[in-house]
């Protein structure tokens, strides 16, 4: 019997949903006004304009400033007389979009010739690599027109990344809750809603191509698993990992848990011939080691092979979690726990730092959390037959869910090494698990019985409309209240 190859009607209704708030998301914040977004559009314009890829030339990236001269001409003309700049961080600006205002602009970019588009002389995002930059330079050349038509272009662009974002999770529930419309319309919709989601896709950033790219990675990893490491499947997964690599360097990340995936699907295709006593020690063995070996590396690569600072990982790791053991030091850096990223940033902090949303929002959502982690862990008990014929595919995700926090980790504590002032570590990077996310609520709900269930899965889904809205209504607020 052939599948129906027509939309399943949830999903389309949660994609519609997608792409209403992501164009709103996109067009009610002014231009620039994305974390670093100035710097990432000039690499754009560098290779639309100038043609030509920054990465990996070292004579880029020497100036860190997002103004003139890191940037082009006809930025630095857009900063001034759109009056851009006195915006970033000065809650009491507002956008200038007078009609006298605009005037006021065009004159001055008016007076522009085709070199002050290419006169960019490089910013620390000229260092990152150049997937993402190279896909959004074809909105960039067939928006053409001024300045804010060709960003506003790519932040489109970055709207249809957020809809392939949203229907990777839907995928990738189906696979675990074997094809439940409910569970699967519920996770889709948890990360279409997810308002820091919504505030860093609709900015010019290489993090629009890396999120979707990494629910790529994780809905083939589970295809490999689940269907055996066959040419086509370990082909894609493999392109899409590089690709990733090749759009932000936190991706590297993603390297160990593909790795596992092809050694779970290679071992259930070859390894579970042996016989079950020695083939369980054997596969014990192996994956202890490969752990082991994983945690060792990224110690080494945290403190960048300082045999003196390995310990101070392991004591930072453990005291951004749980709390400080005696004789433990204090670590490095500012105070800096699980709740600021994982709770603030992740889900309370907008547009450069600049929006947040209240105390009491947050820790009743911090109770909120408490209690879906709960469900979760009772869900899992609940349902462990049904887990247990999809263990594979549920240690596949949280391997990688581990490993992946265990490389930004230490990339955070070897950034600190350098600069004790500066954590690194914030809640947007946990947007390359968002899918994972948007399946933990499904799979916290699953612990209901049916009626109970329904009910309750429209309370949340109403729940994260509302955090969105209120998310945006902030934001909006601050540029035109």
């Amino acid at each position: 019997m052939r599948r129906s190859r027509r939309l399943p009607l949830p999903l389309l209704a949660v994609l519609c949903v997608t792409l209403v708030a992501g164009l709103a998301w996109a067009f009610a914040v002014p231009a620039l006004q994305g974390a670093d977004e100035g710097a990432h559009f000039a690499y754009v314009q560098k290779i639309a304009d100038a043609h030509t890829v920054p990465w990996p030339r070292k004579e880029y990236g020497l100036l860190q400033a997002e103004f003139s001269p890191s940037v082009s001409t006809e930025q630095a003309t857009a900063w001034v007389w759109a009056g851009l700049e006195p915006l970033r961080g000065n809650r009491a600006a507002k956008p200038l979009w007078t009609k006298a205002d605009e005037q006021i602009w065009a004159r001055e970019n008016a007076k522009l010739t085709p070199a002050d588009r290419r006169d960019g002389q490089g910013s620390q995002a000229f260092r990152n690599p150049p997937v993402y930059y190279l896909s959004a330079a074809v909105p960039y050349e067939i928006a053409g027109g001024t300045f804010f038509d060709r960003l506003f272009a790519i932040r489109v662009y970055n709207v249809l990344l957020l809809l392939a974002t949203v229907a990777l999770t839907w995928l990738l529930a189906g696979e675990l809750f074997a094809r439940r419309r409910e569970f699967q319309t519920v996770a889709a919709a948890a990360v279409a809603l997810q308002p820091v989601l919504l505030d860093t896709i609709t900015r010019v950033t290489p993090d629009a191509l890396l999120i979707p790219l990494t629910a790529a990675v994780l809905y083939l990893m589970v295809l490999v698993v689940r269907r055996g490491p066959t040419a086509r499947l370990s082909a894609l997964l493999a392109l899409t990992t590089i690709a990733a690599c090749f759009t932000q360097g936190r991706a590297i990340g993603l390297v160990p848990p593909v790795l596992f995936a092809f050694g779970l699907a290679f071992y259930r295709r070859f390894g579970s011939s042996l016989p079950r006593a020695p083939g369980r020690l054997v596969s014990g063995v192996v994956w202890g080691a490969a752990i082991v070996a994983v945690a060792v590396v990224s110690a080494l690569w945290a403190t960048r092979f300082q045999l003196s600072q390995v310990g101070g990982f392991w004591s930072y790791l453990w005291q951004f979690y749980l709390p400080k053991l005696p004789g433990m030091s204090h670590p490095i850096g500012p105070h800096w726990t699980a709740t600021n990223v994982y709770l603030d940033r992740f889900f309370g902090t907008f547009v450069q730092f600049e929006v947040v949303f209240p105390k009491t929002l947050l820790d009743g959502l911090r109770l909120v959390i408490d209690i879906g982690l709960i469900a979760l862990v009772v869900g899992a008990w609940r349902h462990r037959a049904a887990l247990r014929e999809r263990r594979d595919v549920v240690v596949t995700l949280l391997v990688t869910g581990v490993l992946l926090m265990l490389s930004l980790h230490a990339a955070s504590f070897h950034a600190l090494l350098s600069n004790p002032a500066d954590p690194v570590f914030t809640g947007r990077y946990l947007l390359m698990l968002v899918p994972l996310y948007g399946i933990a609520i499904a799979a916290a709900l699953s612990v209901l019985p049916g009626r109970l269930r329904a009910g309750a899965s429209g309370a949340v889904l109403a729940g994260v409309f509302l955090l969105q809205i209120s998310a945006f209504g902030l934001v909006v607020a601050r540029f035109y209240a």
